[in-house]
């Protein structure tokens, strides 16, 4: 990926799958989170803390074994709380996120891509559910805009793409 694609880029998969995930990881953990803090709103609290979690893990704050534990109670509290259907609502694509972006495993493009696919669903199930008789048309809205404002989060924490790091 370009310089230039880097920053006109309005979609967080590509950019995801040009950072090498061994030398980002903690950016990538900071970008899950990011991505779930925009839908904050939409989360219970246990999801909230895992989050938080996260993100000390990233700083070298906390141990693995507190972010698995608070992790754990997340999980059970989100599966209680959303059990799961047909059509998952925005706060089931929240909660999803949530565990995702906080998950003690380390980062690979597809964990990281799975917690930004959710937090982009749950804003754009957000706006459909606000919107019904135009659903579609506010939820692929919603969907796109969360995609743009989640490559502009990523460009926060990778100013430049990898591959172009030295290149003045």
């Amino acid at each position: 990926m370009t310089k230039a694609e880097w920053q006109s880029c309005a979609d967080p998969e590509p950019m995801v799958r040009a950072l090498p995930a061994e030398r980002f990881q903690k950016e990538l953990r900071l970008f899950g989170a990011a991505c779930v803090r925009r839908i904050w709103h939409l989360l219970p609290a246990s999801c909230r803390l895992a989050v938080e979690a996260s993100e000390q893990f990233a700083h070298g704050q906390i141990a693995v074994v507190v972010l698995t534990y608070i992790l754990g109670v997340a999980d059970r509290e989100a599966v209680a709380q959303f059990p799961g259907h047909s059509a998952p609502n925005a706060a089931e694509y929240a909660a999803s996120a949530a565990i995702d972006a906080s998950s003690f495993w380390p980062r690979t493009a597809s964990n990281v891509l799975a917690a930004a696919s959710c937090a982009a669903l749950a804003a754009a199930c957000a706006a459909g559910e606000a919107d019904e008789t135009r659903y579609d048309e506010a939820f692929e809205k919603a969907r796109a805009a969360e995609s743009a404002g989640q490559a502009d989060l990523l460009r926060g924490l990778v100013s430049v793409p990898p591959n172009q790091e030295r290149e003045e």
